[in-house]
């Protein structure tokens, strides 16, 4: 797991970097401490998150390069601990969005360079799971899926799921009502099904 003292050695508050000072000792500790705490408590959330937007193989990396990211930006990111919480979960939609552009790279190239390997591996069901709430989610388009997931199942409220998502509440708030809309219509579905049987 990522520590706070593996993310980063010195730290150096605004002011600090500003004249030039590290903060040192016990001044340090107490960022460190934070940090640390917030990691605890933060990091299943993300990892969660990235469990349900990416491989099975690429969760780790994002859990990594998210809290890399907020230990280096640590001075900068907000106090209040939900404002905090989106903050995270902002930086790992943003980790998330450079895997999946990563990932058009590949298959462009994989297009390019010829037809794929017979033995490669298909990730599909790592990222949509084995649960029903995951399977549903997999039925929505990516932008709905994704404010669904922040607001139903990590438990952001719609303005701190629209700062993750960078975009204004109401739109979040379209998304999430296309997306019970959606969800309403398969859910009806299946159930027709299961009755029908």
């Amino acid at each position: 797991m990522l520590r706070a003292r593996d993310a980063g050695c010195a730290r150096t508050s605004t002011s600090a970097r500003r004249t030039g000072s590290v903060i040192s000792g016990a001044s340090a500790a107490r960022p460190a401490a934070e940090f640390e705490a917030f990691f605890a408590a933060t990091a299943p959330q993300v990892r969660r998150y990235a469990h349900r937007m990416v491989d099975h193989a690429s969760v780790d990396d994002i859990v990594a390069e998210t809290f890399t990211v907020v230990w280096q930006r640590w001075a900068d990111v907000p106090t209040d601990p939900d404002r905090r919480r989106a903050w995270a979960f902002r930086v790992a939609h943003h980790r998330v969005q450079h895997w999946y552009e990563a990932k058009q790279r590949e298959v462009r190239l994989h297009r390019r360079l010829g037809p794929a390997r017979a033995d490669a591996v298909d990730h599909a069901a790592d990222v949509v799971g084995e649960h029903d709430v995951a399977a549903v989610l997999a039925l929505l388009p990516p932008a709905e899926r994704e404010a669904m997931w922040l607001v139903v199942s990590v438990g952001l409220s719609p303005k701190d799921a629209a700062f993750v998502l960078d975009c204004a509440p109401s739109a979040l708030t379209s998304r999430l009502t296309r997306a019970r809309q959606r969800l309403a219509v398969v859910l009806a579905e299946r159930v027709e099904q299961e009755v029908s049987r």
